[in-house]
């Protein structure tokens, strides 16, 4: 069978067996059967269409079809140039196809019954449309890819398992994986990751992944947080779905998912990402409240609060970065759950001690559709974080505030002629909505704004 897809945006007697109840508002579909041949009407509604618009059609559209069989697609993507913000052709057909392969993902290697999705076959009028297509999904890849990570319950994704999949991934890729494990870490000073996996049976591990094609570019670092489960640690937490805590690698899995379509891509960059990986459970030998840690930059930190971990684990990794070289650093973490209460579900928040780039990673936000919404780094609240018995505490004294607070601790560990930019993405592991081309579990938040971050840095050295 030969399906047509037909995008529509006003009732149009010309289009093939128009009926008066044909619907034109966003993302709603209709079928129309004639003659042996199936066509999809997709609404375009009466706004400009941008980016994520495009991609959400593709995963409409692809949704509609999960049951078709064997069946040859054509789309007609002029008319969506026609009613986007400007965008190209190309841009159309790769956001859609990303939207679509997005849609097409499925995580079911723990169901009995493995549940195929159809074979469709997208026909091309021209090769350069099948190049965009291919890029689409090498783009949709790297997302399933962090997706696969975030979906992975917490005793098949340990930090050891985490670290094997790492070198199977980036095998036979220009991605050079070095995993820091055992005495190492000890000896290598990296405080922060070895007391927060003390209450754990499972070693911690670091995993560096160096991607270097360009040695006079100027590095750039990603840092991840790779909690593969959080149970608070002595501070355990309280919460009726403690089973979500399997996510909170969620910044580890951009990181590792931007490096992967950084590497598909030929990218010309020089990037290192830095993954710390534990667990954090409380056993005999967990770390306490009270505890103080000595950083290698000679700060000390006294524990308020072991649920407050992720932060002690990303000093380690922000400290690292910079002992290699690395000018521009961005962290990326579910950091905080006070960042949603500030800006919902929907977006993340941005910090940096370079402000006035800010608006910029928005807009980059805005098109690949990791959206991100500026926040400010007060120093003033270093107050909240005063220690009796340390340098800081890893934990406010405010009730208020905790996703800046956070991020100030954060930049205790950044010396002053570097750059850094920090994402909590706390409430996006998940997608907001199941809608367009999102389903069920994690959503791949930040692989593509990661990836587009590091390129507008490289370009701009």
């Amino acid at each position: 069978m030969e399906i047509t897809i037909i995008p529509i945006h006003k009732a149009d007697e010309e289009l093939p067996f128009f009926q008066e109840n044909s619907s034109v508002g966003f993302g709603t579909s209709q079928f129309i059967q004639k003659e042996g041949e199936l066509f999809l009407y997709i609404g375009l509604g009466e706004n400009k269409l941008t980016f994520e618009d495009v991609r959400f059609l593709g995963g409409i559209c692809r949704k509609a079809l999960y049951k078709m069989k064997d069946a040859a697609v054509r789309i007609n993507y002029q008319a969506i140039v026609n009613r986007s913000l400007n965008l190209q052709i190309s841009e159309t057909i790769i956001c859609f196809m990303e939207g679509w392969y997005l849609a097409n993902y499925q995580f079911r290697p723990y169901k009995k019954e493995e549940e195929k999705l159809s074979t469709l076959a997208v026909h091309w009028e021209e090769k350069r449309f099948k190049d965009w297509e291919q890029e689409a999904y090498t783009r949709a890849t790297a997302v399933n890819f962090a997706r696969d990570l975030c979906n992975e319950p917490a005793n098949k994704l340990t930090p050891t398992s985490y670290a094997q999949y790492l070198r199977k991934m980036f095998k036979d890729t220009d991605v050079v994986v070095e995993i820091i494990e055992g005495d190492a870490l000890s000896k290598r000073d990296f405080p922060g990751i070895n007391a927060v996996s003390k209450g754990s049976s499972e070693p911690a591990k670091l995993a560096i992944l160096t991607l270097n094609r360009q040695s006079d570019k100027e590095k750039v670092a990603l840092v991840g947080k790779g909690v593969t489960f959080d149970s608070g640690g002595i501070n355990a937490k309280t919460a009726s779905d403690i089973g979500e805590m399997k996510m909170d690698m969620g910044g580890s899995a951009a990181v590792a998912g931007a490096m992967k379509l950084l590497a598909d891509t030929d990218a010309s960059v020089n990037v290192v990402a830095i993954l710390p990986l534990v667990q954090n459970l409380a056993d005999g030998n967990a770390f306490l409240p009270s505890d103080v840690i000595q950083y290698p930059n000679g700060l000390h930190v006294e524990v308020g609060n072991t649920d407050a971990e992720g932060r002690l684990i990303l000093a380690d990794g922000l400290l690292y970065a910079q002992s290699v070289g690395a000018k521009t650093i961005i962290d990326i973490a579910t950091l905080t759950g006070s960042i949603g209460s500030a800006l919902g579900l929907k977006a993340a928040g941005v910090f940096s001690n370079a402000e006035e780039d800010l608006w910029q990673y928005k807009k980059l936000g805005d098109e690949t559709g990791d959206y991100i919404w500026p926040m400010p780094v007060y120093d003033d609240y270093i107050h909240y974080l005063k220690s009796d018995a340390a340098d800081v505490n890893n934990m406010s004294s405010s009730q208020f505030g905790g996703a800046i607070t956070a991020a100030l601790f954060l930049k205790q560990f950044i010396e002053p002629d570097k750059k850094w930019i920090h994402i909590d993405m706390a409430n996006t592991v998940r997608p907001w909505k199941v809608q367009g081309y999102y389903v069920q579990g994690a959503s791949g938040y930040g692989v593509r704004l990661l990836y587009e971050i590091v390129k507008q840095k490289t370009l701009g050295n």
